[in-house]
């Protein structure tokens, strides 16, 4: 039972990492200090101005999906 739980955690957690990376709120860029050394810096850069508005957007797209729903659902059926 705990097996399955954690492979369900950690395939959310994947498909959230990846359509994060999809969406644009998760930026990786790289930078190598030169060619003297062999160091290259790795930068993760998150948007949460991006997942504001996508959570906005998800917001108002479920409110209209489900007024529809409810006005059909108030009219009589054929």
């Amino acid at each position: 039972m705990k097996l399955t739980l954690m492979k369900v955690l950690v395939v959310l957690v994947l498909c959230t990492v990846g359509l994060g990376f999809y969406l644009g709120w998760f930026a990786v860029s790289s930078h190598s200090s030169g060619t003297e050394s062999n160091k290259v810096s790795v930068s993760l850069t998150v948007d949460p101005d991006t997942m504001k508005a996508d959570a906005e957007r998800v917001k108002e797209k479920t409110t209209e999906l489900t007024d529809k729903a409810a006005a059909e659902a108030k009219e009589p059926g054929d």
